[in-house]
């Protein structure tokens, strides 16, 4: 009985908040344009957080419009009166809390960063569309029986102003780089997930090989695992990145499921081999023709470490095709492109 009550009162406090913002919506198409992301307090601060922020600043340039962030409904609602408003659920969590609240669904763009195994996604064939980082999370998308018309490549992004290559005679001097900060708690999702204590591992084995290895990214003063003193930690501005992307001959990510990640298209923008598990933007790439190569993630650290040294020692750099064909991938992901892509997605008629 208790939970039939909960129900009823969740499906009427929906409807209430339904109508509540309804009653605040400007109208479709002719009220002045708002795009906002959905991104409570708690979760800024992080990646999803960053890419927001660059893409904000492309969709400055678009006539009429405004852009934001809204941290909670009451934030929201605010935002909402009198304005055509359309809004990107930055992630799973944040898309059931809008339902929860009673957003209109036709008015919500999911963001969908990556799979996450028995997780319920509400109203999918409601909502305006969905953005995936590459062509497998499409794939799976489009298994829940969403309409592929409504499914858009979005590989979130980088910006091409910052991050580009060097000059080929110019040497660099980091032969290993890992991207991303350290999240503490070893028993957590986000360890499972990003492999950490793999990375160091393999980071602790390519320092025995010789190597000169380097760590970008917050927090490795936490970590949790016995990394090698020889291990460079580099914990900088976002904006600072592209210095140590341009002194490192190969970008390295070892995570067990990903989206992207970013580091992907800053390391191959900033001329670095790439060396990654098979997920993410890698698999809608042909890796031998873009200087890339995937590991196997049921493969040692030891075998990847000797990987790794073959590569390096057989690719000094990119030859003039696999520069081409990376430059091709890179334009769809620069945020200026997703910008324009994402106004033309919400706002389809101009």
């Amino acid at each position: 009985m208790k939970k039939i009550l909960g129900r009823f009162k969740s499906a009427f406090l929906r409807r209430f908040y339904l109508r509540r913002f309804q009653g605040a919506l400007g109208e479709r198409g002719k009220a002045p344009r708002r795009l906002i992301a959905y991104l409570p307090t708690a979760q800024q601060g992080w990646i999803l957080d960053f890419l927001w922020k660059d893409l904000c600043k492309e969709l400055a340039l678009f006539d009429g419009l405004v852009s934001g962030i809204a941290s909670g409904p009451e934030d929201l609602w605010r935002q909402c009166q009198g304005q055509d408003v359309m809004v990107v659920a930055m992630g799973l969590k944040h898309l059931n809390e809008l339902i929860e609240m009673g957003f209109p669904p036709y008015r919500i763009v999911y963001y969908h960063t990556h799979v996450r195994l028995g997780l319920v996604i509400k109203k999918l064939d409601l909502l305006h569309g969905v953005l995936v980082l590459n062509g497998f999370e499409r794939e799976l998308i489009a298994m829940r029986k969403v309409d592929r018309d409504r499914i858009h490549l979005f590989p979130a992004g980088y910006d091409d102003k910052l991050f580009h290559s060097r000059e080929p005679e110019l040497k660099r001097t980091i032969d290993v780089l890992f991207v991303g900060r350290y999240r503490h708690g070893k028993d957590g999702y986000y360890h499972q997930r990003k492999r950490y204590g793999f990375q160091v591992e393999l980071a602790n084995r390519l320092c025995e090989c010789g190597l000169s290895v380097a760590f970008l990214g917050g927090d490795w003063s936490c970590c949790e695992y016995d990394l090698d003193s020889r291990v460079k930690i580099f914990q900088i501005p976002h904006s600072c990145y592209p210095e140590i992307y341009r002194d490192s001959r190969a970008v390295c990510s070892v995570a067990g499921q990903e989206g992207g990640p970013v580091s992907f298209l800053e390391g191959m923008a900033s001329g670095c081999l790439v060396v990654s598990a098979p997920t993410g933007f890698v698999t809608d790439l042909m890796p031998s023709k873009v200087a890339c190569w995937t590991l196997p993630l049921t493969e040692s650290s030891r075998t990847w470490a000797n990987t790794i040294c073959e590569i390096l020692r057989d690719n000094d750099g990119l030859d003039a095709n696999q520069e081409e064909r990376r430059s091709a991938y890179l334009k769809a992901a620069r945020f200026s492109e997703l910008a324009l892509q994402l106004v033309e997605l919400c706002w389809p008629n101009g």
